[in-house]
């Protein structure tokens, strides 16, 4: 038929290892807005506006720790295995430190309400999981 015509060159090309990172984090940060967004109106319908501002930040924690990570596991081209793993390691130290830091800072700003700011918490948690999983 045609093929000669076909414009597949898009499609044959692999994503570079930082594209594909990029993508995940991409997808990891909406689905977990998403679920933070969920667990914050449902905290403002069953208790009232202070739980769903200790559950926004509790998913919001998360967020700020899977960014954090994206920015600090950045790369471009194909750096050398060590490099890149250290590079990893790296981030996944800050991620864990930024995680554990909102979360022990939403505890004591949130005391009354550590039960939707750890809701939260946790549902973005699930969400990076889920997403991970499933790509």
């Amino acid at each position: 038929m045609h093929q000669e015509n076909a414009n597949i060159r898009e499609f044959s090309q692999p994503l570079s290892p930082s594209e594909k990172l990029r993508k995940q984090i991409r997808a990891v940060l909406l689905v977990m807005s998403a679920l933070t967004g969920v667990v914050a109106a449902t905290a403002f319908f069953i208790a009232d506006a202070k739980a769903m501002l200790a559950a926004l930040c509790g998913g919001l924690s998360q967020i700020v720790a899977v960014f954090a990570y994206g920015r600090v596991s950045r790369f471009e081209g194909i750096p050398a295995p060590k490099a890149l793993y250290a590079q990893f390691l790296m981030a996944e130290i800050v991620k864990i430190v930024v995680s554990l830091a909102l979360l022990v800072a939403g505890y004591i700003i949130f005391g009354a309400n550590a039960l939707w700011f750890a809701g939260a918490f946790v549902a973005a948690l699930v969400a990076y999981l889920l997403v991970l999983i499933s790509k």
